[in-house]
């Protein structure tokens, strides 16, 4: 395995490139090997990818995390709130006492309105979030601001909010960190694994 990892190494560092270009990628695949080992040394992955996990590209039709598009803070950005949250089971990325999975945490943020709504979602021209597909430089290519839906555990004086514009993720349950929202559990075990780069990490 080291000698695999090593070849996988040299591929992805090539020869020609600064030394904080060197640093940056050393830095990728370490986290790509701690958070991703199997897919990122046996399969023909790049290192952002094994840790960006399923469903990364934007036309799967999920949400962006917030660490990619909040300058790597895991939380709502400015002018949002939480409207809602669901766990997701067998996930690789929080740990129980006893060293196995333990649930994960997707928390929902929306843009407030900012004029009427006629619904439980305002129109687009009432809210300060554009959909787009996130096309930075990370494999986290997921949605901004283009799903509407709402759990609706949060905040729940809010009759009326834009579309989820991205997630927070978390290993505490979401009723523990806000004292805004309920614990009525919802599931999606489909997106445990979803991650990306600023969210590198494993048990």
């Amino acid at each position: 395995m080291t000698r695999a990892l090593a070849e996988r190494a040299s591929r992805l560092l090539g020869r020609r490139q600064s030394r904080r270009s060197f640093l940056s990628q050393v830095a990728v695949a370490a986290s790509a090997v701690v958070a991703a080992p199997v897919d990122y040394i046996l399969r023909p992955n790049t290192a952002l990818n094994a840790i960006c996990g399923p469903a990364s590209e934007c036309s799967n039709g999920y949400t962006v995390l917030c660490c990619t598009v909040n300058r790597g803070v895991n939380r709502c950005p400015p002018n949002m709130f939480v409207g809602g949250w669901w766990r997701a089971d067998g996930s690789a990325y929080c740990c129980s006492a006893g060293g196995g999975s333990a649930p994960r945490y997707y928390i929902d943020c929306h843009p407030r309105c900012e004029c009427g709504c006629s619904g439980a979602f305002c129109p687009d021209s009432c809210h300060s979030c554009s959909c787009h597909c996130n096309n930075g430089a990370t494999c986290d290519r997921r949605r901004v601001c283009c799903n509407y839906f709402r759990y609706g555990q949060c905040h729940t004086e809010i009759g009326c909010s834009g579309p989820v514009a991205c997630r927070v993720v978390s290993c505490v349950p979401p009723y523990q960190l806000f004292d805004d929202c309920g614990s009525t559990l919802r599931f999606d075990n489909a997106t445990a694994n979803h991650t990306a780069p600023c969210m590198a990490g494993a048990c």
